[in-house]
């Protein structure tokens, strides 16, 4: 056989894709006597995985290994239970809330005297004797620009508040991967000693 066809099997042989009987050709080629220079490697690999002696492998393995995800699983659903949060990370979700509270009073502060102030300002006229435009004094424009405007300032602090929640979701999340990774590197530490 060409040493073309024989690359091309070989990588079909490694993708997976080949059959009993082109498994069976490439064992032959390899046996044999004439194997091309430039696939010597290719034939101590690919001989080596052929006359390898054939593992046994128990009847009971895959229960046990089943078992063993599964008492892990029910480890690591127990410790996630028990995860207390450092008194550092209690302050930094306190002072995340504060913060949220502050910018939204803020922002809503902001957009009532944005809105609540005077059409046209007289410099004469005493400051007791200027009025507020009332709701019906408003023009329509006004009343749209004032609707919009609570309507993205409920939008911003549900977003807000969402991406708070998420924060301690991912600071939570993090705290049980180092955990997790701590035991299996003690673990293995341990084994090692």
């Amino acid at each position: 056989m060409k040493t073309n066809d024989i690359k091309i099997l070989l990588e079909a042989f490694y993708n997976g894709e080949t059959s009993a009987g082109e498994d069976r050709i490439l064992t032959d080629y390899f046996k044999g006597e004439d194997v091309a220079e430039e696939l010597k490697d290719e034939q101590t690999i690919f001989l080596a995985m052929y006359e390898a002696e054939p593992v046994d492998v128990p009847l009971s393995l895959e229960s046990e290994l089943n078992n063993l995800v599964d008492e892990l699983a029910g480890e690591e659903s127990k410790e996630a239970s028990k995860v207390k949060l450092k008194p550092q990370d209690n302050r930094r979700i306190m002072w995340t809330w504060v913060a949220s509270a502050v910018a939204g009073v803020a922002i809503l502060i902001s957009a009532g005297i944005f809105f609540n102030r005077p059409a046209t300002v007289i410099p004469d006229e005493p400051v007791a004797a200027r009025q507020q435009p009332d709701e019906a004094e408003m023009s329509e424009a006004d009343k749209q620009a004032v609707k919009e405007a609570e309507e993205a300032l409920i939008l911003l602090s549900s977003k807000f508040n969402k991406g708070v929640n998420q924060l301690a979701v991912v600071s939570s999340n993090i705290e049980k991967t180092n955990e997790i990774l701590n035991k299996a590197f003690n673990r293995k530490k341990d084994k090692e000693s």
